[in-house]
């Protein structure tokens, strides 16, 4: 049976838009483990300011693309740029979703530095805001790091090896006000303001809208075929690339992730946007979606670049708070997106929610229960940098 056939009989194709980065699961050992073959080993450097990069690495980031660059100053100071050469073009016009990615970097380097007994601290934007042609040319933050022989590790370090982006189905009871709000206590959010939505009615009004928003980037081409690019169909492409997105991070695994691996081929462009493929994704994701137990807002008042780093910074304090007290979360952001086929359902959302310019929800994240999953790729340092 030829691969396209399989998929139309099956009714079943994983996409990677709703994947994010063989089946070593995220855990207590595993994690420390993998520490220096799927992600960068701190131990493997000599440099107190690459050693820091190292573990910043951890950080989640859209399409796990890793748009990050590093000028090394010195051995404790570095300047962080944009990697403009893996943008997001098609989803992320505007490179608002990938500076939110290198707040979440910066964050996790800050927290993870503490547990090699570093301070690192942080500059944003120290020439200032800059246009989407200057983002590689302009620093999105400087970095220096100091020896403390005293610092004890930061609170929510503990969680930067098992922190993770869950994109599989949730399990169990919607989650209480109270339960939001100890995650929240424990993230200590500095810029974004937090909504939390589970009464079911308004849940369902919420999930509807960020449901729809998938159905728009799966059936714009080039939205979707942006996911098709970033794909890693194998565990010898995901080994050789280090980066992107695959079908074992949604807890895929076993002879069915054989079989789907087989079936998947992101270098045929005409089967990945076969009709059949994207309604059996759309169905796929429609049962994960649905199966939220919360779902979180993140706004800010204004919609600037330094707005999209701090929220970066806060999110990931809130998925390692998150992870801490046994919850997941999964991004469900496609509604914020700015490219014009998504344009008059942003307007629906902005509705929805009473936002208007020049606030900005940046983010939309679903939040419940569920297991550890396959534990992601990071690049090595050393490519990183410039």
């Amino acid at each position: 049976m030829k691969r396209r056939e399989f998929i139309i009989q099956t009714g079943t194709v994983i996409s990677a838009s709703m994947l994010f980065p063989s089946t070593i699961l995220a855990g207590s050992k595993s994690e420390q483990i993998l520490a220096g073959t799927r992600r960068p080993n701190p131990d493997d450097f000599s440099q107190p300011i690459v050693k820091a990069i190292s573990i910043g690495m951890n950080a989640p980031n859209p399409h796990n693309s890793q748009a990050w660059k590093f000028k090394i100053v010195s051995d404790l100071e570095a300047l962080f740029y944009v990697d403009e050469s893996r943008l997001l073009h098609a989803t992320d016009p505007t490179a608002r979703q990938i500076h939110i990615g290198c707040g979440c970097f910066l964050e996790t380097m800050r927290l993870g530095a503490s547990t090699l007994g570093l301070l690192a601290e942080y500059e944003l934007l120290p020439e200032g805001e800059y246009s989407l042609e200057e983002a590689g040319l302009k620093p999105a933050a400087s970095i220096k790091v100091t020896a403390a022989v005293d610092i004890q590790a930061f609170p929510l370090s503990d969680s930067i090896y098992s922190r993770q982006t869950n994109r599989a189905i949730y399990e169990g009871e919607l989650m209480s006000p109270s339960e939001f709000d100890s995650i929240a206590e424990l993230t200590s959010t500095k810029h974004a303001e937090l909504s939390f939505l589970s009464e079911p009615e308004v849940l369902k009004e919420m999930v509807d809208i960020l449901y729809e928003g998938m159905v728009v980037e799966a059936n714009t081409y080039v939205t979707y075929d942006e996911s098709r690019i970033w794909f890693r169909s194998s565990q010898e492409k995901i080994e050789a690339k280090r980066d992107g997105i695959n079908l074992r991070t949604d807890g895929t695994k076993g002879i069915l992730l054989a079989i789907m691996e087989f079936i998947v081929n992101e270098e045929n462009e005409e089967s990945w946007h076969k009709s059949t493929a994207i309604n059996a994704f759309l169905k796929s994701y429609r049962r994960k979606i649905y199966s939220a137990k919360g779902i979180v807002l993140f706004k800010t008042e204004n919609n600037t670049i330094t707005d999209w780093v701090k929220t970066g910074i806060d999110y990931v304090r809130f998925q390692l708070a998150a992870d801490q007290l046994g919850f997941v979360i999964h991004p469900v952001s496609q509604v914020l997106q700015e490219y014009p086929e998504m344009d008059d359902l942003r307007l629906r959302f902005n509705e929805l929610v009473g936002v208007s310019d020049p606030a900005k929800v940046q983010m939309g994240v679903r939040i419940g229960r569920g297991e550890k999953l396959y534990y992601s790729y990071r690049r090595e340092p050393e490519n990183l940098l410039i």
